[in-house]
């Protein structure tokens, strides 16, 4: 299975970046391929939501929260899977203390393929994969901070 990986700096408290990032609202605006989400249960372990991209719906699942730390994401189109964990950091001043007015968002991509170690190999040096896990830390950034 490969994973691509990506952290950012954002200059805003946990907090604020983590109100942005469990908003389905906002989703279309930084997460991969989402263009709309629709039917959203919840955004806590089990809650589901479906979502477009072009012409085709998805399904989504929250596999997981822990609150301003981890949000973990399973979303599927056809046979298509990913696994979307979002991690974050809150960064304290100089050697650690004070309050923390920044903090570090890690999102790591896992393509969940079929076709054993030949298509993982493959899908390993992917470019639009890791064009994707880039783009949305970008995006989300611009977007928390904008």
């Amino acid at each position: 299975m490969p994973k691509f990986e990506r952290e950012v700096e954002i200059g805003v408290p946990v907090e604020k970046a983590w109100a942005v990032m469990t908003d389905p609202n906002q989703w279309p605006q930084w997460f991969p391929s989402i263009e709309a989400v629709s039917n959203v249960s919840a955004v806590e372990a089990g809650g589901t939501f479906e979502w477009q991209h072009g012409d085709k719906t998805g399904h989504g699942t929250i596999v997981s929260v822990k609150p301003m730390q981890r949000l973990e994401i399973l979303t599927q189109m056809g046979s298509d899977k990913d696994s979307h964990v979002f991690e974050l950091e809150a960064k304290h001043g100089f050697l650690g203390a004070g309050e923390s007015h920044e903090c570090l968002v890690k999102y790591t991509l896992d393509t969940l393929m079929a076709g054993g170690v030949l298509a993982s190999f493959v899908a390993g040096g992917n470019p639009r994969d890791t064009l994707r896990v880039k783009t949305a830390v970008e995006q989300l950034k611009k977007l928390i901070e904008g």
